[in-house]
């Protein structure tokens, strides 16, 4: 029984950990893309870096997403694995990965979202290689 206890209090303490940084990512990212309005980007930090180079922010965007697919990811198996106890299947993995690809173009337009959804599929492939 006092086995146990520290492996849900390690569970809880992970969740949160997960959580806490999944939702500073999604920060981050709507921040870009508050940033990224028409009205205020020439006094954004976004403006700043597009007249360093376009591409910087593009890819500042890309790993942005890929950070909160990473993280949400992580929390969901974690959550499904604290809740029932069950390991978290594909299904929870591709549905969080049509989420972010849902957002990632929602916000950032389709070009960023397909570049996340590769990136993020390299995440997925890694997860698969870890199981074996």
């Amino acid at each position: 029984m006092s086995e146990e206890t520290p492996e849900r209090s390690k569970m809880i303490r992970s969740l949160l950990v997960t959580i806490i940084f999944s939702v500073l990512i999604l920060v981050l990212g709507i921040s870009l893309w508050a940033w990224s309005s028409p009205e205020i980007i020439d006094s954004s930090p976004v403006g700043a870096l597009n007249a360093i180079n376009p591409a910087i922010t593009v890819l500042l965007e890309v790993l942005v997403m890929l950070g909160f697919f990473v993280f949400l990811s992580v929390t969901v198996i974690n959550l499904k694995l604290f809740l029932t106890e069950i390991r978290a299947g594909w299904t929870e993995v591709i549905v969080v990965l049509v989420v972010v690809a849902i957002i990632a173009s929602t916000m950032f337009g389709v070009f960023v979202g397909a570049a996340s959804v590769i990136l993020s599929l390299g995440f997925v492939v890694y997860l698969y290689l870890l199981q074996e």
